[in-house]
Order: structure tokens, then C-alpha cells, then sequence
């Protein structure tokens, strides 16, 4: 007659806890850090904003335009979004666009001294700098505007822009960070940059490869 091996109620229990264990530690960085998901949400972050900006520029109402320039007093004149005395005009303009979780934003001065919209710390301001402008989508993106006015007339100038495409949920990395959990990263990341020129040019930070790649933008118009 043959003996029939079996396990042990011991050895099923613990089985079943070591199984755990593992999907305790697999499961949330599989359901929290998807490349394929960050790479599909920063080319929508990207065509929104590139959306937003041709808007932007073009409506005279905004950034009135006369035969290219804005109206001085015949300093120069000023090209697209250099035509404003105040950081926190552009950010403003942008948020309107965007339906956003922040209370609805009132005026231009809201944007500029409450502490819900202007935040201070590189780790706060994805990226951009120690002070920007912060709002927050529905979809749970993060835009931070960096404090900065283009100088008048100047092609050169631009203003930074980091997005966040999944908030809150870490790892919260840019390529080229230096922070303890991002600086050994080589990809998946969940923050972005882009720079904003006076004539309306959009580009992709140098440093962000890995996101020039997800938005699948010529390399040469990007860097």
C-alpha cells in the first residue's frame, strides 16, 4: 500500500504568510508606480499645456498685441508673455483654464499671496525652485510655475514649469534630482519640467530624457 506525502497544516499556514508578505511588498509599487501610466499622463500634461499656451497668446485680451509687440512707453516694446508686470499673471490665466481642486481662484492677487496656490521648497515646487505658484487638477496633476517675469523684449528668457502627473503618490522623481530616493532612478519617473519662452516656444527641460521620450517629441525641438 502506498503512502500519500502531504503537507501540514503548519506548512500551509505558513505558506500562506510568506505568500502575503510578498504581495504586501509587490502589489503597491506595481499599483502606484506604472510606467506606461506616467508616460500616457505626461503627454497629456504636455498637450494640455501646449493647448493652453497657444490659447494664451492669442487672445488679445490677455496679451494685447500690436503689430507683434505689446504697447510700452517705446522702451522696446514687449514679444507674447512678456507682456506682464506681475509673476503670477500667467499661472493665473493658466489656472482658469484648468478645472482645478483649489477653490475657485478670484483674482490675479489671490494666486500671488495665498499659501494655498504659492508654495515655497524645491521638494514642494516639482522642481522648478525654492518659490512657485502650485495648483492641483482634478485629475490629481500638480502644476508648479516658477516665480520669475521674462524680461521685456528678450527671446531668450523663460519661466519653468513642473508637472507632477500622479501627485501625491510617490516616488515624486525629475530626472537629474538629487534627492535620496530619485538620484539613483533611471526611469519611471512622475515629474517633469518644461520651459516657457516670451514668443510662446514650449520645451522639454534637457535634464527630463526619460520624458522626451514618453511625450515622443523630437529631441532636437526639445533641448
Amino acid at each position: 500500500m502506498k503512502n500519500f506525502k502531504a503537507f501540514t497544516l503548519t506548512e500551509l499556514m505558513v505558506a500562506i504568510a510568506v505568500i502575503g508578505i510578498l504581495c504586501a511588498i509587490v502589489l503597491p509599487g506595481l499599483l502606484n508606480n506604472n510606467p506606461n501610466q506616467n508616460r500616457m499622463m505626461m503627454k497629456k500634461a504636455y498637450t494640455v499645456f501646449l493647448d493652453i499656451t497657444h490659447d494664451l497668446i492669442n487672445d488679445s485680451e490677455n496679451y494685447p498685441v500690436i503689430y507683434g509687440l505689446c504697447p510700452d512707453n517705446g522702451d522696446g516694446g514687449y514679444i507674447g508673455f512678456d507682456c506682464a508686470e506681475a509673476d503670477s499673471k500667467f499661472p493665473y490665466l493658466f489656472s482658469k483654464r484648468l478645472s482645478t481642486k483649489n477653490e475657485r481662484i478670484p483674482d490675479e492677487n489671490t494666486i500671488k499671496t495665498d499659501a494655498t496656490y504659492s508654495k515655497s521648497g524645491n521638494a514642494n515646487c516639482n522642481g522648478v525652485g525654492s518659490s512657485c505658484y502650485y495648483l492641483t487638477t482634478d485629475d490629481n496633476m500638480s502644476w508648479a510655475f516658477e516665480k520669475s517675469v521674462l524680461t521685456k523684449g528678450s527671446y531668450t528668457d523663460s519661466i519653468l514649469i513642473g508637472v507632477d502627473v500622479n501627485g501625491s503618490k510617490k516616488p515624486n522623481c525629475y530626472e537629474g534630482s538629487n534627492s535620496d530616493n530619485c538620484k539613483n532612478r533611471s526611469d519611471n519617473f512622475d515629474q517633469f519640467r518644461m520651459k516657457l519662452y516670451a514668443n510662446g516656444t514650449v520645451k522639454i527641460h534637457s535634464d527630463d530624457k526619460w520624458a522626451m521620450e514618453s511625450i515622443q517629441v523630437n529631441s532636437s525641438l526639445t533641448e
